[in-house]
């Protein structure tokens, strides 16, 4: 009996220094690295979260940037939504918006890969020009929706949109896009990764946790770029709400307005000179750094899981293993 006890304490204490080996040993000799599906699923995981906490900011933003709103504030505007339309106008255009979820994950798989090899602002740029090929459509059918207030389904404006324009009709304001989400995109992972690397001097990084810090990175990302990008947003939503729209021909047919980026331009410095160029900023700022610093918090935080796992993962099996010889002994 006590040299069975023996035995068992021996092979539990040699299993439970093999589990230190191992966990020592895979950190010293390499750095744990995510794969591809791992990056996938806390690109989505993020972008799904942050679609859905700003929703309601986003659908202001998007009815104080369309045609016929004037000169009033956002404010007044979600008065309005709310007085005729109801709680669920803030959330329209959610499905399509929550559809565009294949787009973040690309760019959030490629990123990390792409920085390693490529200065920031390039990276961005490659990632940038495939995530907004893919989301386009879906920008422009959640755009529609949020300025619909006959609250008409997704699947009737995207059979609308096919009918009066094609498939090119869901491309709308490509071009006026790229000249947003580019710069946008630039910007965000560029004063993401400094401010990161600001908040880690001196007395900020014992005094802040890393969650923390990842999300004051973000919002500061998020207010510098959103700000610079305002007046592309204004006319990339002026180009998909107008080309939502029919006009009645001299046949008395429908017909498409063909209106190009520098002509919205033109119209909304017509309208109301510079600052309509800059019209629903208030709650653009009010969403994007939100927005942003959920999306790189959460983005870093799934990671920092995964990374976790992986290295827990050689010590987790060795003390698996320990418990069953330990069951088996008893």
């Amino acid at each position: 009996m006590v040299m069975t006890m023996t035995t068992m304490l021996f092979n539990v204490l040699l299993l439970t220094m093999l589990a230190h080996s191992a966990v020592g040993l895979q950190a010293a000799l390499a750095q744990p690295m995510l794969q591809a599906w791992q990056r996938s699923i806390a690109g989505a995981g993020a972008f799904s979260a942050a679609t859905i906490l700003t929703s309601p900011i986003d659908c202001i933003k998007t009815r104080a940037q369309a045609p016929g709103q004037g000169s009033r504030n956002s404010f007044r505007v979600a008065l309005d939504m709310l007085r005729n339309e109801g709680v669920s106008s803030f959330f329209a255009g959610l499905t399509p918006a929550l559809m565009m979820a294949p787009a973040a994950m690309v760019q959030y798989t490629l990123i990390d890969p792409l920085r390693a090899r490529y200065p920031v602002w390039l990276a961005a740029i490659m990632c940038g020009v495939l995530c907004i090929s893919i989301k386009c459509p879906f920008d422009r059918l959640k755009t529609l929706m949020q300025d619909d207030r006959q609250q008409r389904t997704m699947g009737a404006l995207f059979r609308e949109t096919l009918r009066e324009s094609g498939p090119r009709g869901l491309w709308t304001g490509y071009t006026v896009t790229l000249f947003r989400d580019l710069p946008y995109l630039v910007l965000k992972w560029v004063v993401f990764a400094q401010a990161q690397r600001l908040l880690q001097i001196g007395p900020l990084a014992s005094a802040i946790p890393l969650g923390t810090r990842n999300l004051l990175a973000g919002a500061a990302a998020g207010a510098v770029s959103a700000t610079c990008v305002t007046p592309a947003d204004v006319i990339k939503t002026r180009m998909q709400l107008a080309n939502g729209s029919s006009t009645k021909g001299k046949d008395g047919a429908p017909q498409k307005p063909r209106t190009s980026a520098f002509g919205v331009a033109r119209q909304i410095l017509a309208e109301r000179g510079v600052f309509g160029l800059f019209g629903g900023i208030g709650p653009r700022l009010a969403r994007i750094p939100i927005y942003t610093s959920i999306t790189l918090a959460t983005f870093e935080a799934i990671k920092d899981a995964f990374l976790r796992m992986q290295v827990a993962g050689p010590g987790a099996a060795v003390f698996a293993a320990a418990a069953t010889v330990v069951k088996s002994e008893l």
